[in-house]
């Protein structure tokens, strides 16, 4: 029955992972830009006169991601 604890064990914190990457790390307005950064990487810009929105995505793998969030684990303790 034990024989995949680990494999679990694994998918939970991949999981867990992508819930705190998909979190705000800081939100900046500047110029009439609003900048929001989550903890994968992602930016997400807005332009407040006219509307206009576009994105920058960060090229992590999951290994990488999973590495952010058991460093930021460590420094939560």
């Amino acid at each position: 029955m034990t024989e995949y604890t680990e494999q679990v064990e694994n998918r939970r914190i991949l999981m867990e992972a992508e819930k705190w990457g998909n979190g705000v790390k800081y939100l900046h307005m500047n110029k009439g830009i609003t900048e929001i950064k989550y903890q994968n990487g992602d930016v997400h810009y807005e332009e407040t006169k006219t509307g206009k929105k576009w994105k920058k995505y960060a090229n992590h793998s999951q290994g990488t991601i999973v590495e952010k969030f058991r460093r930021w684990l460590a420094d939560a303790r």
